[in-house]
């Protein structure tokens, strides 16, 4: 007789092999990423790819620890790690991305007043805040661990096999009111987020169209060309980091279960760094010439340095920070 509460392929042999497959081949392009991004996006990919890699038994407040850190630390502080770096690596990418609205803004205002200043710190306090501020109230709802699996034994009709494993934890409590707490502070946040960075970019954009209006043509045609670079940006982040926890915890609020969405919410939500790595050579001329002339696939040119520093100085400044 089959006891299992399961409805959960709770491990996807295939699926996992083909993931840390590509993720060996995917970690080759961080070294050329080193030369002109921030350290961080390797971290949350070696992060999420290799050392701590959660698996979500949606709808379920369960999940599992995978990667290899599981079998020296315990799953609990290893989830309130993951945690961390998720919320970091989000709020400098935010940061990052405020910066280069903020570039936009002020191209055409070179005199830097005390009120600019100060409204540019308000602006950072609050990103900052924006992408800090789900570390305590996530962390605060981990319930004990052992109370909380026997109340999902009790009254759960579903739960995976593995709910007594020591890398399975219980992030909220069982009760419908918790649950409900964690997704609606967590949705909130990733719509939120998704809303912004959009709405942002397209205002920022707006106001710098307005004072080009005595520009040339090819000085509009870059500012253009800029402004599709942010954008892009934007839907990247809400592609791969806003869009898949939002329908997890939509799914988890509703208690609704869909088959095969934990494969397609775990490879987009850890891939974001490797989405933006990719697009920094894509899309940037410097960072592309130099991927291709680092395989050989382009004869190497020595421009004049001082030409080269004045051609992109603008991306230069934004990726390197």
């Amino acid at each position: 007789m089959n006891s299992s509460h399961s409805i959960w392929n709770e491990n996807p042999v295939v699926y996992l092999t083909i993931k840390r497959f590509y993720s060996a081949i995917a970690t080759v392009i961080y070294p050329f990423a080193h030369y002109c991004v921030l350290t961080k996006m390797t971290v949350e990919w070696l992060s999420n790819a290799f050392l701590i890699d959660i698996i979500d038994f949606q709808p379920s407040v369960m999940i599992r620890v995978d990667g290899y850190l599981n079998k020296i630390f315990d799953a609990v502080f290893l989830y309130k790690v993951y945690i961390f770096i998720e919320a970091i690596s989000s709020t400098s990418a935010l940061i990052l991305f405020t910066s280069r609205l903020l570039m936009i803004v002020n191209m055409y205002r070179s005199f830097i007043s005390c009120r600019r200043i100060t409204c540019e710190a308000f602006i950072y306090l609050v990103v900052i805040l924006f992408g800090l501020w789900s570390i305590p109230t996530t962390i605060w709802q981990i319930p004990d661990q052992q109370s909380a699996k026997m109340k999902i034994m009790e009254s759960d009709v579903f739960y995976p096999d593995c709910l007594w494993s020591p890398i399975s934890i219980a992030v909220s409590g069982t009760d419908s009111e918790s649950e409900d707490i964690v997704s609606i502070i967590t949705l909130v946040n990733w719509v939120s987020i998704g809303i912004a960075i959009l709405v942002s970019a397209k205002v920022a954009f707006l106001m710098l169209a307005k004072r080009m209006v005595n520009e040339s043509e090819a000085t509009k045609k870059m500012h253009k060309k800029f402004n599709q670079r942010t954008i892009f940006q934007a839907l990247l982040y809400l592609s791969f980091a806003c869009i898949p926890f939002s329908v997890l915890y939509i799914t988890i609020l509703f208690n609704v279960r869909i088959p095969g969405l934990t494969y397609f919410i775990d490879f987009f939500s850890e891939n974001h760094p490797t989405a933006c790595a990719v697009s920094l050579f894509l899309y940037y001329d410097p960072y592309q010439n130099y991927l291709l002339e680092t395989v050989r696939w382009k004869k190497r040119v020595y421009p004049d340095k001082q030409s080269t520093m004045m051609g992109d100085k603008s991306t230069f400044v934004i990726l390197r920070n």
